[in-house]
């Protein structure tokens, strides 16, 4: 693969993005598993592609000879993804004066590598508990849960919400913070609350909108119920105010909005709890 051809995949990635064009596993940077390094430059963009479009469950990536020399071998019928180094290379010129000058230019270099899944080397994965009380908790709304590694969404047409597997996760409490954020978003189905799932990124103004104010209102939830079920919150909490802030430039022209998201967020909480709570007489 040229470096053209990654760029063009780039283009085509954010032109036919419906806001997550891009999903880097576990959030993790692409790293170089012998090595410890982390892939720069655009070698970020084309390793989180390759992940994403091969269904690879590991961000961690080698060379052949990297490979062998932790005893392993690439898995037969694998191909490699190409990465690009630029490496100063200094040359000689003659200027037009007859003078002898040096000069640095960049040389683009390629290296082939392989995706650790493409390998039998096996990765060292968490190993992360399921909490009893939240998984009965998510369950009582009733929205199916299917566990893959497309990424960690909720599809308000099927009404149901995708999560990696747990272990993929840093700790337990990330992976059911993303799954109570997917949960809000699950709420708004037009047999619960009925909210308007017609936003889009690459849309109008109003769709725009539409679709950051959704975003708010799940993630807002999320931690309003993170706070009420005693899940621990520093490190998400500052993950949330990334996030948050990510959504509000879209809204900035209309503050009122956000009085909208907030009275919206304590809706899903209240149906959330509530669900439960009626669960729980039922049983």
């Amino acid at each position: 693969m040229q470096l053209e051809d990654v760029m063009q995949r780039l283009i085509d990635k954010i032109e036919n993005s419906n806001g997550e064009w891009i999903k880097p596993f576990n959030n993790s940077m692409p790293m170089n598993f012998v090595s410890n390094t982390e892939y720069v430059g655009i070698n970020i963009l084309n390793l989180w592609m390759e992940a994403e479009e091969k269904g690879y469950n590991t961000n961690k990536w080698a060379t052949f000879q990297q490979i062998k020399s932790k005893g392993g071998t690439v898995n037969k019928g694998e191909k490699a993804t190409t990465i690009f180094f630029f490496k100063p290379l200094k040359i000689k010129e003659i200027d037009e004066t007859g003078e002898k000058l040096e000069k640095t230019v960049p040389m683009l270099k390629t290296y082939l590598v392989w995706n650790l899944a493409q390998t039998n080397l096996k990765e060292e994965t968490n190993i992360n508990s399921e909490i009893v009380g939240l998984e009965e908790f998510v369950s009582n709304i009733g929205v199916e849960i299917r566990t893959s590694n497309s990424g960690a969404f909720y599809h308000p047409i099927l009404d149901y919400i995708n999560m990696p597997n747990i272990n993929t996760f840093i700790n337990s409490e990330f992976y059911y913070a993303t799954l109570l954020h997917e949960l809000a978003h699950s709420t708004g189905h037009k047999t619960r609350l009925d909210r308007d799932f017609s936003g889009k990124m690459g849309g109008t103004e109003e769709q725009l909108i539409s679709y950051v104010k959704e975003e708010l209102i799940a993630e807002t939830a999320r931690s309003f119920l993170q706070v009420k079920l005693g899940l621990n919150s520093t490190r998400m909490e500052q993950q949330n105010a990334l996030y948050l802030k990510s959504w509000l430039k879209p809204l900035k022209e209309n503050p009122k909005i956000l009085w909208s998201i907030f009275s919206e967020a304590s809706k899903v909480y209240g149906y959330v709890l509530g669900e439960n709570q009626r669960r729980e007489v039922v049983a």
